[in-house]
């Protein structure tokens, strides 16, 4: 009887051994998951960041004043090149290197007013449109053109826009919830007030204040095509706590201020 009890507590303890063996194998693999993705997506908004310096909208401003002010002057002095063929090499010599110029200022992939929300930039194999930070969560994160699998992995997604980022209506940005710090899994936390930045691919950032926050279903897209009275607004979307299983998404609406 004493060599089964033996036997059997030696069983139990290799099981508890297995067990937390498990268990730590596990956590360590999610760790280590987790800070492969953290510094995949860090990677990803740095160069973004590196290729779009942040610039404010009367910086902007400036800029495509200069860069008109430019077009006009080569635009003028094309046309007196065409008044005078005959004495015009060395002008027009001045104006090609001017032209190139103008080239190489528009490479900062910066848009005016009128951007496209295709207007992006190319990092990994993923075409980022811009970057979304948020004070009050401690993060900061590239917006993917498309919200793949892969790139949500990564970032955020872009899931619908009404004429952009940061421009006259809505945007809606996807994000996971891995129930830890990465992504939108504190969006759950964000109160009424909270302010999020959105950058966009000219450099400007604007700052968008949280005006709303609610729980709906993965099938209710009716808060995408709203009217914002001609004001930029956008929304995040992300699965609540138990979302994968009951479907249930969180939605925080926000403002410009």
């Amino acid at each position: 009887m004493e060599s089964k009890r033996k036997n059997f507590l030696t069983i139990l303890l290799i099981i508890i051994v297995v067990i937390i063996v498990g268990i730590i194998g596990y956590l360590g693999f999610e760790l280590i998951s987790e800070k492969i993705k953290e510094n995949e997506a860090q990677t990803i908004t740095d160069e973004f960041d590196s290729q779009i310096p942040t610039v404010t909208e009367d910086e902007l401003d400036d800029v495509e004043e200069l860069e008109g002010e430019q077009g006009s002057e080569e635009k003028e002095t094309g046309e007196n090149q065409e008044e005078n063929p005959g004495g015009s090499e060395t002008t027009g010599g001045g104006s090609s290197s001017s032209g190139n110029g103008s080239g190489s200022s528009s490479g900062y992939y910066r848009g005016g007013s009128n951007s496209s929300y295709t207007t992006g930039v190319s990092i990994g194999g993923y075409w980022v449109v811009g970057t979304i930070r948020i004070p009050a969560t401690g993060i900061k994160y590239s917006i993917f053109s498309q919200p793949s699998a892969e790139a949500l992995e990564r970032g955020t997604g872009m899931l619908y826009t009404t004429n952009g980022i940061n421009q006259p209506g809505n945007t809606v940005i996807a994000g996971h919830n891995y129930r830890n710090r990465l992504f939108f899994s504190k969006n759950k936390n964000l109160v009424i007030g909270n302010i999020i930045y959105i950058k966009d691919v000219s450099g400007v950032e604007v700052a968008y204040a949280v005006t709303s926050k609610f729980v709906t279903t993965s099938t209710d897209s009716s808060f995408y095509q709203r009217d914002t009275g001609g004001k930029r607004e956008i929304t995040l979307t992300t699965c609540t706590d138990n979302g994968s299983k009951t479907g249930e998404r969180l939605i925080i609406l926000a403002r410009e201020q």
